[in-house]
Protein backbone atom coordinates (compact mmCIF):
# COMPACT_ATOMS: atom_id res chain seq x y z
CA UNK A 1 0.00 0.00 0.00
CA UNK A 2 1.55 3.09 -0.96
CA UNK A 3 1.36 6.27 1.33
CA UNK A 4 -1.08 8.23 -0.18
CA UNK A 5 -3.48 5.07 -0.48
CA UNK A 6 -2.71 4.78 3.13
CA UNK A 7 -3.24 8.13 4.42
CA UNK A 8 -7.01 8.50 2.07
CA UNK A 9 -7.66 5.06 3.98
CA UNK A 10 -7.30 5.86 7.18
CA UNK A 11 -7.83 9.93 7.01
CA UNK A 12 -5.12 11.49 7.85
CA UNK A 13 -2.56 13.25 5.50
CA UNK A 14 0.56 11.53 3.25
CA UNK A 15 2.72 13.93 5.36
CA UNK A 16 1.88 12.37 8.57
CA UNK A 17 2.13 8.54 7.38
CA UNK A 18 5.75 9.73 6.19
CA UNK A 19 6.93 10.92 9.66
CA UNK A 20 5.20 8.14 11.29
CA UNK A 21 7.05 5.29 8.72
CA UNK A 22 10.32 7.45 9.40
CA UNK A 23 10.51 7.14 13.00
CA UNK A 24 10.22 11.14 12.99
CA UNK A 25 6.53 11.02 14.43
CA UNK A 26 4.35 9.59 16.58
CA UNK A 27 0.49 10.08 15.81
CA UNK A 28 -2.33 10.89 18.57
CA UNK A 29 -4.48 8.06 19.79
CA UNK A 30 -6.95 8.64 17.41
CA UNK A 31 -4.56 8.48 13.69
CA UNK A 32 -2.58 5.68 15.44
CA UNK A 33 -6.16 3.73 16.01
CA UNK A 34 -6.88 4.94 12.56
CA UNK A 35 -4.06 3.60 10.97
CA UNK A 36 -3.74 0.47 12.44
CA UNK A 37 -7.38 -0.35 10.99
CA UNK A 38 -6.48 0.73 7.68
CA UNK A 39 -3.61 -2.00 7.73
CA UNK A 40 -6.05 -4.35 9.67
CA UNK A 41 -3.41 -4.93 12.49
CA UNK A 42 -3.53 -4.38 16.71
CA UNK A 43 -2.19 -0.83 17.44
CA UNK A 44 0.21 -2.49 19.92
CA UNK A 45 1.17 -4.28 17.01
CA UNK A 46 1.88 -1.90 14.26
CA UNK A 47 3.51 0.40 17.14
CA UNK A 48 5.14 -2.42 19.07
CA UNK A 49 8.78 -1.13 18.48
CA UNK A 50 7.74 2.11 20.04
CA UNK A 51 6.34 0.20 23.40
CA UNK A 52 9.11 -1.86 23.49
CA UNK A 53 11.99 -0.78 26.19
CA UNK A 54 14.80 0.90 25.11
CA UNK A 55 18.28 -0.20 25.57
CA UNK A 56 20.02 1.81 27.82
CA UNK A 57 23.47 4.35 25.48
CA UNK A 58 25.91 3.95 28.38
CA UNK A 59 24.82 1.53 30.69
CA UNK A 60 21.60 -0.46 31.53
CA UNK A 61 18.13 1.33 30.68
CA UNK A 62 16.95 3.04 34.18
CA UNK A 63 14.23 2.03 36.08
CA UNK A 64 10.13 3.04 35.51
CA UNK A 65 9.44 5.84 36.34
CA UNK A 66 12.82 7.92 35.17
CA UNK A 67 12.19 10.96 32.94
CA UNK A 68 14.41 9.79 29.63
CA UNK A 69 15.52 11.31 26.44
CA UNK A 70 15.33 9.07 23.44
CA UNK A 71 16.96 8.30 20.11
CA UNK A 72 16.40 6.19 17.57
CA UNK A 73 19.47 4.27 16.08
CA UNK A 74 18.49 2.38 13.20
CA UNK A 75 15.29 0.39 14.51
CA UNK A 76 16.67 0.22 17.92
CA UNK A 77 14.67 2.46 20.39
CA UNK A 78 17.46 3.75 22.97
CA UNK A 79 17.52 6.42 26.59
CA UNK A 80 19.22 8.22 28.92
CA UNK A 81 18.14 9.87 32.34
CA UNK A 82 16.83 13.45 31.43
CA UNK A 83 19.45 15.53 33.34
CA UNK A 84 18.46 17.97 35.93
CA UNK A 85 21.66 20.56 36.16
CA UNK A 86 22.25 24.16 36.98
CA UNK A 87 19.13 25.96 38.21
CA UNK A 88 16.64 24.34 35.28
CA UNK A 89 14.79 20.70 34.94
CA UNK A 90 15.94 19.94 31.32
CA UNK A 91 13.24 18.69 29.29
CA UNK A 92 13.21 14.81 28.59
CA UNK A 93 11.12 12.82 25.58
CA UNK A 94 9.02 10.35 27.61
CA UNK A 95 8.47 8.39 31.04
CA UNK A 96 9.74 4.75 31.65
CA UNK A 97 7.04 2.61 32.30
CA UNK A 98 6.95 -1.15 33.15
CA UNK A 99 6.03 -1.88 29.09
CA UNK A 100 7.96 0.77 27.52
CA UNK A 101 8.34 4.46 27.41
CA UNK A 102 5.70 6.82 27.60
CA UNK A 103 5.69 9.52 25.26
CA UNK A 104 5.48 13.30 25.85
CA UNK A 105 3.52 15.68 23.06
CA UNK A 106 5.82 15.86 20.68
CA UNK A 107 8.73 14.21 21.46
CA UNK A 108 10.71 12.57 18.98
CA UNK A 109 14.02 10.32 19.35
CA UNK A 110 16.79 11.70 17.69
CA UNK A 111 20.13 10.84 16.51
CA UNK A 112 22.61 9.77 19.28
CA UNK A 113 26.36 11.29 19.55
CA UNK A 114 28.22 10.55 23.03
CA UNK A 115 31.45 11.51 24.29
CA UNK A 116 32.74 13.67 26.94
CA UNK A 117 33.53 17.28 25.13
CA UNK A 118 31.14 19.52 26.13
CA UNK A 119 31.42 21.41 22.31
CA UNK A 120 29.02 17.96 21.02
CA UNK A 121 26.16 19.67 23.97
CA UNK A 122 27.01 22.93 22.58
CA UNK A 123 26.87 21.73 18.93
CA UNK A 124 23.21 20.01 19.96
CA UNK A 125 21.97 23.04 20.86
CA UNK A 126 23.32 25.10 17.81
CA UNK A 127 21.47 22.63 15.13
CA UNK A 128 18.38 22.91 17.38
CA UNK A 129 18.56 26.32 16.69
CA UNK A 130 18.70 25.88 12.62
CA UNK A 131 16.38 23.22 12.82
CA UNK A 132 18.60 20.52 12.08
CA UNK A 133 17.35 17.27 12.74
CA UNK A 134 17.43 16.69 16.56
CA UNK A 135 20.38 15.17 18.31
CA UNK A 136 20.86 13.84 21.59
CA UNK A 137 24.24 14.64 22.98
CA UNK A 138 25.48 12.29 26.04
CA UNK A 139 27.95 13.01 28.36
CA UNK A 140 29.93 9.69 28.77
CA UNK A 141 34.11 8.68 28.97
CA UNK A 142 35.67 7.97 25.67
CA UNK A 143 35.75 4.03 26.43
CA UNK A 144 32.29 4.71 27.19
CA UNK A 145 31.54 6.32 23.97
CA UNK A 146 33.33 3.60 22.28
CA UNK A 147 31.11 1.06 23.82
CA UNK A 148 27.90 2.34 23.08
CA UNK A 149 29.26 2.70 19.07
CA UNK A 150 30.44 -1.03 18.86
CA UNK A 151 26.98 -2.29 20.42
CA UNK A 152 25.03 0.03 18.00
CA UNK A 153 23.45 2.17 20.98
CA UNK A 154 25.19 5.61 18.90
CA UNK A 155 25.25 6.75 15.80
CA UNK A 156 28.73 9.14 16.43
CA UNK A 157 31.33 9.07 19.62
CA UNK A 158 33.63 11.84 20.21
CA UNK A 159 36.85 10.09 21.34
CA UNK A 160 39.91 11.42 22.65
CA UNK A 161 43.81 11.15 24.08
CA UNK A 162 47.08 11.71 23.80
CA UNK A 163 49.82 11.90 20.56
CA UNK A 164 50.66 8.36 20.36
CA UNK A 165 47.66 6.81 23.18
CA UNK A 166 44.93 7.82 21.16
CA UNK A 167 42.43 4.62 21.58
CA UNK A 168 41.44 2.16 19.61
CA UNK A 169 37.95 2.06 17.12
CA UNK A 170 35.89 -0.76 17.62
CA UNK A 171 37.40 -4.17 16.12
CA UNK A 172 36.43 -4.56 12.46
CA UNK A 173 34.30 -1.38 12.47
CA UNK A 174 35.13 1.38 9.32
CA UNK A 175 34.67 4.59 10.43
CA UNK A 176 34.56 8.30 9.21
CA UNK A 177 36.42 10.46 11.55
CA UNK A 178 36.77 14.32 11.98
CA UNK A 179 39.17 16.45 14.01
CA UNK A 180 37.00 18.51 16.51
CA UNK A 181 39.88 19.86 18.92
CA UNK A 182 43.12 19.62 21.52
CA UNK A 183 43.08 20.67 24.95
CA UNK A 184 44.57 20.47 27.90
CA UNK A 185 43.98 17.67 30.72
CA UNK A 186 44.27 18.81 34.14
CA UNK A 187 43.49 19.66 37.16
CA UNK A 188 41.20 22.49 38.14
CA UNK A 189 40.62 23.98 41.51
CA UNK A 190 38.59 26.92 43.14
CA UNK A 191 40.43 29.92 42.96
CA UNK A 192 41.71 30.69 46.66
CA UNK A 193 43.41 27.43 47.61
CA UNK A 194 47.08 27.31 48.95
CA UNK A 195 50.33 27.40 46.47
CA UNK A 196 50.71 23.80 45.84
CA UNK A 197 47.37 22.38 45.47
CA UNK A 198 48.02 19.91 42.44
CA UNK A 199 51.51 18.88 43.95
CA UNK A 200 49.16 18.03 46.53
CA UNK A 201 46.49 16.12 44.89
CA UNK A 202 49.26 14.08 42.59
CA UNK A 203 51.02 12.97 46.13
CA UNK A 204 47.29 11.60 47.16
CA UNK A 205 47.27 14.38 49.97
CA UNK A 206 43.81 15.83 48.94
CA UNK A 207 40.40 14.37 47.25
CA UNK A 208 39.89 14.58 44.30
CA UNK A 209 37.04 14.86 41.74
CA UNK A 210 38.05 12.12 39.26
CA UNK A 211 36.26 10.26 36.12
CA UNK A 212 35.72 6.48 35.88
CA UNK A 213 37.82 4.16 34.61
CA UNK A 214 38.57 3.82 31.02
CA UNK A 215 37.89 7.73 30.88
CA UNK A 216 41.17 9.52 28.80
CA UNK A 217 41.64 12.29 31.20
CA UNK A 218 41.03 9.47 34.43
CA UNK A 219 44.03 7.57 32.30
CA UNK A 220 46.40 10.64 32.63
CA UNK A 221 46.05 11.45 35.75
CA UNK A 222 46.57 7.95 36.92
CA UNK A 223 49.56 8.46 34.87
CA UNK A 224 51.30 11.59 36.28
CA UNK A 225 50.45 10.42 39.54
CA UNK A 226 52.44 6.92 38.92
CA UNK A 227 55.14 9.76 37.68
CA UNK A 228 54.71 11.56 40.86
CA UNK A 229 55.75 8.79 42.87
CA UNK A 230 52.41 9.19 44.51
CA UNK A 231 48.92 7.77 45.06
CA UNK A 232 45.25 7.46 43.60
CA UNK A 233 43.36 9.79 46.29
CA UNK A 234 39.63 9.60 47.47
CA UNK A 235 37.10 11.44 46.01
CA UNK A 236 33.81 11.55 44.11
CA UNK A 237 33.31 10.19 40.11
CA UNK A 238 31.42 11.67 37.71
CA UNK A 239 30.74 11.25 33.75
CA UNK A 240 31.45 14.45 32.36
CA UNK A 241 34.29 16.99 32.45
CA UNK A 242 31.74 19.91 32.54
CA UNK A 243 30.05 18.17 35.98
CA UNK A 244 33.90 17.61 37.35
CA UNK A 245 34.58 21.25 37.38
CA UNK A 246 30.84 22.03 38.05
CA UNK A 247 31.55 19.64 41.36
CA UNK A 248 34.81 21.88 42.13
CA UNK A 249 33.13 24.79 42.27
CA UNK A 250 30.36 23.39 44.86
CA UNK A 251 32.56 21.39 46.83
CA UNK A 252 35.68 23.50 47.22
CA UNK A 253 38.15 19.91 45.67
CA UNK A 254 40.67 19.71 42.87
CA UNK A 255 38.86 17.98 39.79
CA UNK A 256 40.00 16.15 36.77
CA UNK A 257 39.15 17.93 34.19
CA UNK A 258 40.11 19.85 30.83
CA UNK A 259 40.83 23.56 30.31
CA UNK A 260 37.94 25.00 28.74
CA UNK A 261 35.66 23.21 31.52
CA UNK A 262 37.82 25.15 34.37
CA UNK A 263 37.75 28.30 32.18
CA UNK A 264 34.12 28.30 31.49
CA UNK A 265 33.65 28.24 36.04
CA UNK A 266 36.46 30.05 36.98
CA UNK A 267 38.62 27.87 38.05
CA UNK A 268 42.40 27.79 38.09
CA UNK A 269 43.62 25.14 36.02
CA UNK A 270 46.97 22.58 36.20
CA UNK A 271 48.10 21.14 33.02
CA UNK A 272 48.95 17.66 33.19
CA UNK A 273 48.75 16.69 28.60
CA UNK A 274 47.93 17.70 25.81
CA UNK A 275 45.18 15.54 23.95
CA UNK A 276 43.47 15.79 20.83
CA UNK A 277 39.28 15.01 19.89
CA UNK A 278 37.74 13.11 17.25
CA UNK A 279 34.26 12.80 16.09
CA UNK A 280 33.65 9.06 14.91
CA UNK A 281 31.09 7.59 12.79
CA UNK A 282 30.04 4.10 11.54
CA UNK A 283 30.29 3.89 7.62
CA UNK A 284 26.64 3.09 8.07
CA UNK A 285 25.59 5.87 9.90
CA UNK A 286 27.16 8.59 8.18
CA UNK A 287 24.85 9.91 6.15
CA UNK A 288 22.59 10.01 9.00
CA UNK A 289 20.88 13.34 8.80
CA UNK A 290 21.66 14.37 12.29
CA UNK A 291 24.92 13.20 12.23
CA UNK A 292 25.36 14.91 8.71
CA UNK A 293 24.50 18.59 10.10
CA UNK A 294 27.10 17.51 13.62
CA UNK A 295 29.48 17.29 10.61
CA UNK A 296 28.48 20.57 9.07
CA UNK A 297 28.62 22.26 12.58
CA UNK A 298 32.14 21.48 13.20
CA UNK A 299 33.10 23.67 10.14
CA UNK A 300 30.50 26.34 11.28
CA UNK A 301 31.89 29.85 11.92
CA UNK A 302 28.85 29.71 15.07
CA UNK A 303 30.51 26.72 16.46
CA UNK A 304 33.87 28.20 16.25
CA UNK A 305 32.95 31.22 17.68
CA UNK A 306 31.34 29.43 20.62
CA UNK A 307 34.03 27.92 21.35
CA UNK A 308 36.83 30.51 21.45
CA UNK A 309 34.65 32.73 23.20
CA UNK A 310 34.67 29.80 25.86
CA UNK A 311 38.72 29.77 25.43
CA UNK A 312 41.23 26.66 25.73
CA UNK A 313 40.41 24.93 22.70
CA UNK A 314 43.08 24.81 19.78
CA UNK A 315 40.60 24.83 16.67
CA UNK A 316 43.30 24.91 13.99
CA UNK A 317 42.34 21.36 12.39
CA UNK A 318 38.18 21.42 13.83
CA UNK A 319 36.00 20.00 10.69
CA UNK A 320 38.63 18.43 9.00
CA UNK A 321 39.01 14.41 7.79
CA UNK A 322 41.37 12.29 9.73
CA UNK A 323 43.44 10.30 7.14
CA UNK A 324 42.25 6.68 7.41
Amino acid sequence: MSQVGLAAQAGVSRQLVGAVEAGRHLPRVDAALALADALGVATEELFSDERAMPAGIAGPAPPPGTPVRLGRVGDRLVCAPAPSTGERWEPADAVLRPDGPELFPGARPGAVAVGCDPALGLAAALGSRRGAPRLLALATSTASAIEALAAGRAHAAVAHGPEGRFPPPPPGMRLHRWHVARWQVGLAAPVGLPPGWAQEALMGRRRVIQREEGAGSQATFERCVEAAAGRIPGGPLVAGHLEAARRAVTDGLVAVTIEPAARALGLAFHPLEQHGAQLWVPDQWHLEPGVVALADLLVSPALRRHLEAVGGYDLAECGEPVPA
